[in-house]
């Protein structure tokens, strides 16, 4: 049996329903709702027509995936999310550091 899914698009944006996302993933209604609740992701419409974006849909897995794998409760999973995203920041700034550092002691642009 093939699903087939009528995802929107909105400018750039992709857009998914609840529905949508439960059945295309592993996520679950409720986690979702909490998620939402807790405010680890925005969605646009009214309760009962919800629309999650790329960037929503993939901070979801995330989540998930901590929540799974590592045990967490939903309730720790906005800082735990917080936190992971600032040390992947400071992982880019410390490369982008280290690429300006090497071009400067070699003389390079």
């Amino acid at each position: 049996m093939t699903t087939l899914f009528t995802v929107e698009q909105s400018g750039d944006e992709l857009w998914w329903t609840m529905q949508e996302l439960t059945v295309s993933s592993a996520l679950d209604a409720g986690f979702i709702e909490q998620c939402v609740e807790l405010g680890l992701i925005e969605v646009q419409g009214p309760p009962l027509q919800w629309r999650f974006n790329s960037e929503g849909r993939l901070r979801l897995q995330k989540a998930w995936r901590l929540h799974q794998d590592l045990e967490l409760h939903v309730s720790a999973l906005p800082l735990v999310l917080q936190l992971i995203e600032e040390l992947d920041e400071l992982r880019q700034r410390a490369e982008n550091l280290r690429v300006r550092l090497h071009r400067w002691e070699g003389g390079g642009l």
